[in-house]
């Protein structure tokens, strides 16, 4: 099976990575795009965080 991870954005989905042609068990193979995932997003939110106090702080 082909297995395909997507970052879904607001504007668009963004292909993160593709493993064609897997068998058996894929989830070591898959496991650390997924981890990564998570790392981005959480890096993303602490980045918007950081943009809207740093603009409530421009407007103070």
């Amino acid at each position: 099976m082909d297995v395909t991870a997507y970052l879904g954005l607001t504007s668009a989905n963004v292909t993160l990575a593709t493993w064609p042609n897997l068998r058996g068990d894929w989830t070591p193979v898959v496991h650390p795009t997924l981890l990564e995932v998570i790392g981005l997003h959480t890096a993303l939110s602490v980045a918007i965080d950081a943009l809207h106090l740093a603009n409530h702080l421009a407007d103070a």
